[in-house]
């Protein structure tokens, strides 16, 4: 590869590339209002930028560093082509590499590219920069997908119930959901000093508002794997309580031809059975019928119908490893006819979990945007072996969301599942409120009202959380309340009864350009769990604290760890009754089990070292 003349060589391909008309896009300036240029007919789709629309379209340049330091200029040259035609827009990648032959790049799945060089394309078409379509694109063109969402996840990453070590979301990467599958279209290859990526994304894979005239958010990131940067066109910062918010836009799209979006899928399915008789064997076989629908009401509203389907096709779960696991375990949704715009049915504590309608006989649903209001209407029948009652269970779930502000958002639940003279039901409102910047606070009440074997029953759930997203210091703070009589049957709500509160703190110290130490970070977390109805007036019933340092150095590397302490102790009414049976003078002897004695002092050591992604190790 000819890389010894870059950088310069590098820059004077890119300002070559594009040199006869297209308008020029600087981040690093912030200019990230892009007038985006439309253009009749189609290109081929084979990685290789060369037809002479791309000359013409408009180029976003000026890439910043976001991680591990943010408002840094950009290594690696990249700049990224945009334009649009009657029913797709186009993007044409350039990433340039300065540092040798060090572009790592496999025939990975779709979806897993994390390990690769990458590009992931952000498209808040709504441009109500809360949520983005996300279209993620490796050197060879494999895809990635999904959303990404500013929405109820803390941005710091604090905590997630573990050990105090800091939760398992990354800020820095964003609450994303890459179970969802998009069409469209990506072809890349490798070229001397970097790599080209052609990305075509029809209109018809996007929801976006009525008009003629449409205004969507954009924003292009880059991750560069050996030496572990992540490059962001528009100049975003860590000090923002949101990372949507500050994305650049895609202006003047007009005329936009999504066409008829109608999908139906049929689908037939047979089964034969054979039992031992006394002729042989006695056979019977099982067929159904079953389709799926979507149809496009308008480019902002889907609707999705099924009828007996069948989910054999779809991807298996991952395998999860637990040890000594008290809960639930959740497990991410993949069925096709729940994932079409799932996001839309976000809600705080895990309200709606639609794998609780287990095997459906039916449904329809309802999702999109009208307005500033977010709609998810989600009805379905469950096939009646899931019901204790002998009747067919029925699913009714409602989500709505009201944009206020630049980033605020107020939205109200319900959700309801009946079987027979057996119910379970809630209602809830909750609000995230964005101020000054850095913070947000967001508030949740929900009343469930269920009725079952041990008759009817009701409780709430409460929580508040109040979130600082700084530069060089961060906090989330919050409580979480949970009557033991609250039921969430369509949610995932794995454990009532307490009350869960934690204090997290971070502190990052940056380094100089170029220094050997990029940054040094530090995570500080309390957490106490009392009982629901003790709360106030006993100590706690678990509880940890923790500090989990780390530091990433120049070239890729990384270094930290974690120092934990936790403690439990053991409730009195699960023991009621429990007996041993113990050796006696006269034979075998019954006595109580009693309490367990409190576990405490559990202390937690851990360190890690992890290198650049090289070529073929890591």
């Amino acid at each position: 590869m000819i890389l010894p003349l870059l950088p310069l060589a590098a820059v004077a391909a890119i300002a070559a590339a594009g040199q006869d008309s297209g308008a020029l896009y600087d981040g690093r300036a912030r200019a990230i209002a892009v007038r985006i240029p439309r253009f009749d007919g189609t290109i081929k789709m084979d990685g290789a930028l060369d037809e002479a629309v791309w000359a013409r379209a408009a180029r976003l340049v000026g890439f910043s560093q976001y991680q591990p330091v943010d408002s840094r200029p950009a290594e690696e040259p990249t700049e990224v082509s945009v334009w649009y035609g009657p029913t797709a827009i186009y993007f044409g990648i350039r990433a340039r590499e300065v540092h040798g032959d060090v572009v790592r790049a496999t025939r990975a799945d779709r979806d897993n590219i994390a390990s690769d060089d990458h590009v992931q394309i952000l498209l808040d078409t709504y441009n109500d920069r809360r949520r983005a379509f996300l279209f993620g694109v490796n050197p060879y063109g494999v895809q990635q997908d999904g959303v990404r969402s500013d929405q109820f996840a803390a941005p710091g990453g604090f905590f997630a119930g573990g050990g105090g070590f800091g939760g398992n979301f990354n800020p820095l990467e964003g609450n994303v959901d890459l179970n969802p599958d998009f069409v469209f279209e990506s072809r890349g290859r490798l070229v001397p000093g970097g790599y080209e990526v052609e990305v075509r994304i029809p209109f018809k894979s996007l929801r976006y508002a009525s008009g003629d005239v449409q205004t969507w958010g954009v924003n292009v990131l880059r991750r560069v794997r050996h030496s572990g940067y992540q490059d962001s066109w528009a100049p975003v910062v860590r000090a923002s309580a949101s990372f949507l918010a500050q994305s650049g836009s895609l202006q003047g799209l007009e005329n936009l031809r999504r066409g008829l979006v109608l999908e139906a899928t049929p689908f037939a399915t047979t089964r034969v059975d054979g039992l031992p008789a006394q002729a042989g064997y006695r056979y019977a076989d099982t067929s159904e019928l079953g389709l799926n629908v979507r149809y496009g009401v308008t480019p902002n509203l889907s609707l999705d119908a099924t009828w007996n389907p069948d989910f054999s096709q779809v991807e298996a779960d991952v395998g999860q490893v637990t040890l000594n696991e008290r809960f639930a375990l959740f497990y991410p949704e993949k069925r096709p006819f729940f994932l079409d715009g799932l996001e839309l049915f976000e809600a705080p504590n895990r309200l709606i979990y639609t794998r609780q309608i287990v095997s459906p006989d039916g449904g329809v649903k309802l999702a999109g945007k009208i307005g500033a209001t977010n709609v998810g209407v989600l009805l379905a029948a469950e096939d009646p072996t899931q019901s204790v009652t002998g009747r067919q269970p029925l699913f009714g779930i409602v989500r709505l969301r009201r944009d206020l502000g630049r980033s605020s958002t107020f939205g109200v639940v319900g959700t309801a599942r009946e079987d027979g003279d057996d119910y379970s039901r809630l209602v809830g409102a909750d609000v995230r409120v964005v101020h000054s910047r850095l913070y947000f606070v967001e508030l949740q009440a929900v009343e469930s009202w269920t009725r079952g074997a041990t008759g009817p029953r009701s409780g709430p759930l409460f929580q508040a959380t109040w979130d600082r997203t700084g530069r060089s210091w961060g906090f989330n703070y919050g409580v979480t309340a949970i009557s033991p009589d609250f039921r969430a049957a369509a949610g995932f709500v794995n454990r009532v009864g307490v009350v869960d509160g934690h204090l997290s703190n971070r502190l990052t110290i940056y380094g100089r350009r170029g220094a050997l130490l990029e940054t040094l970070s530090s995570f500080f977390s309390v957490r106490r769990l009392w009982r629901y109805d003790d709360f106030g007036r006993e100590g706690a019933l678990e509880g940890s604290e923790g500090v989990a340092p780390s530091a990433t150095l120049r070239g890729g590397w990384s270094v930290g760890g974690g120092l934990s302490r936790q403690f439990y102790r053991f409730e009195a009414a699960p023991y009621e009754g429990y007996q041993v049976e113990v050796p006696g003078p006269g034979g075998t002897l019954r006595v109580p089990f009693g309490v367990p004695r409190p576990l405490t002092d559990l202390f937690a050591l851990a360190a890690r070292v992890t290198t650049p992604t090289f070529r073929t190790f890591t």
